[in-house]
């Protein structure tokens, strides 16, 4: 069985991924990196390690990076709350962070197992970082399935850019220019697969500790997406990739493309650049979503709330 790592900065979105991934039990996960990216670094690794003390889940918890490679460090408090969990804030895990730094980590985790898969979830900066160090882990790399980017140019950041990669160009960069296979799920379509009314009204019937956890914290995200749309739902960018790691089958409108990300540009730096033609010969390298199975992720992930240990 392929071992998986989670490259994570919870985040609301980023804890239904968790909580899905974790609890499905259709992933056999090495560990879960934390890095900066929604909120710092402070928050991100303890809201990792109190996902995984919640669900009695026996997952090591590892430190990364608490800023980008180059530019100063971007946020998204406003959606996520100061603690990245709703404003909720948690009391502190009974667990610790792991000693090891997570860069350090994904290279060993990389080299004493047959294979690794990623699941990335946040500003790709550890991976990044990881490659850059020891550049034989990419070829031990088997895929990395992540939340990242943009299809159409319809940035949630920027006006072309998603949050995941604007927060860390270089970093995305330097994966999107390697040759492992990626699964890319974008903003667009994380817009077009949104949780209404039936998904929330379940979440608020979960009575297991995660699943209380998460409703009270999502409900400082639906109240900011109700001002804006007059609509209570949810948006659970993430949760769409875990359910690609966990079922491809989810993904019901693909393509395969050539990407490359731009860090240079006065207005367009973050974004990917989507070469669906090859026009300078390369081949694809990433499989990107389009279209979802809205029913059947939100059904995984109801189910990995309400599931019991």
């Amino acid at each position: 069985m392929v071992k998986w790592i989670i490259d994570t900065d919870p985040g609301i979105d980023d804890a239904s991924a968790i909580i899905t991934a974790v609890n499905s039990g259709a992933l056999d996960i090495l560990g879960i990196t934390a890095v900066h990216g929604n909120v710092g670094l402070e928050y991100t690794k303890k809201n990792a390690l109190k996902l995984v003390e919640l669900m009695n889940a026996e997952i090591p918890v590892y430190a990364g990076a608490s800023r980008p490679i180059l530019r100063k460090p971007e946020n998204a408090a406003g959606f996520h709350g100061e603690d990245g969990f709703g404003n909720t804030f948690m009391e502190a895990p009974s667990i610790q962070v792991e000693p090891e730094h997570a860069v350090d980590f994904l290279i060993r985790a990389a080299h004493e197992n047959d294979e690794i898969s990623l699941l990335t979830l946040g500003p790709l900066t550890n991976v990044a970082l990881a490659l850059c160090k020891d550049r034989t882990i990419e070829e031990r790399i088997s895929t990395i399935v992540m939340m990242a980017g943009t299809s159409h140019a319809r940035g949630n950041t920027s006006a072309v850019s998603e949050f995941n990669v604007f927060a860390d160009p270089e970093a995305a960069a330097v994966v999107f220019n390697t040759q492992i296979p990626i699964t890319m799920v974008p903003w667009e379509t994380c817009l077009d697969t949104t949780f209404g009314p039936d998904t929330v009204a379940e979440v608020r019937r979960s009575s297991t500790r995660i699943g209380m956890a998460f409703s009270r914290a999502m409900e400082f995200t639906l109240r900011g997406l109700k001002n804006e749309t007059g609509e209570e739902l949810l948006v659970l960018c993430d949760l769409l990739a875990a359910c690609a790691a966990i079922d491809p089958e989810v993904i019901t409108k693909k393509l395969y493309a050539k990407v490359r990300v731009e860090t240079c540009g006065m207005y367009s730096r973050g974004l990917t650049v989507i070469d669906e033609r090859g026009l300078d010969g390369s081949k694809p390298n990433v499989t990107v979503c389009l279209e979802c199975d809205r029913q059947k992720i939100s059904g995984m992930f109801i189910d990995a709330i309400n599931y019991h240990k």
